[in-house]
């Protein structure tokens, strides 16, 4: 769950409408999705999006040490599909919307991995519990051939224990891996 919460954020943000115009190497507003995948047995089970997610995300891929990112998701947007899923997922043993109403996410360290691709860790915030995480993105262009202003998709999967975080500790009807997923477009 902590890691749809993430990759949500991380997605809200770029789906969050701009309040001026994005800065080199920002998220792009509007481009992007966060979803999650809870799965039992290795199978998957249920998937949902978090609607409400603000975030800073400023990427300079030549020099990804001096890249920033922090985004917060607001926990009781999730979405599953299910009415039922989604009141279990928000209630006091998952996510307990009620007592933490965000989960954030803060990068201490970027790294670029070869051309297109990037580490980011960084500290994850869930029902009051941090944790380290790393996330692995990919842009889906050769960064060098984007001219200024031109978007730039990437894409970005990460994964958290469940318990790590208290998020149902006595639920076994999805194993403690959560996996997340991000897409987006960067500004350059």
């Amino acid at each position: 769950m902590a890691i749809r919460s993430f990759l949500a954020l991380l997605l809200s943000a770029a789906l969050a409408p701009a309040a001026s115009a994005e800065p080199p190497g920002s998220l792009r507003q509007g481009s992007g999705e966060v979803s999650f995948v809870a799965k039992r047995f290795g199978v998957p089970t249920s998937s949902g999006i978090f609607d409400h997610v603000d975030g800073v995300i400023t990427l300079d891929f030549d020099h990804p040490e001096r890249s920033r990112i922090r985004v917060t998701i607001e926990t009781a947007s999730l979405h599953t599909g299910a009415a039922l899923v989604d009141g279990f997922v928000k209630g006091e043993s998952m996510l307990d919307v009620g007592h933490h109403p965000t989960a954030t996410f803060v990068s201490e360290q970027i790294a670029r991995v070869d051309e297109r691709s990037l580490v980011i860790r960084g500290r994850l915030t869930i029902r009051g519990t941090t944790q380290p995480v790393s996330v692995s993105a990919m842009v889906e262009r050769d960064p060098a051939a984007v001219r200024p202003g031109e978007p730039l998709p990437f894409r970005a999967t990460t994964g958290f224990s469940r318990t790590a975080f208290g998020i149902g500790r006595d639920v076994n009807v999805v194993d403690d891996q959560v996996d997340l997923a991000i897409r987006g477009e960067i500004l350059r």
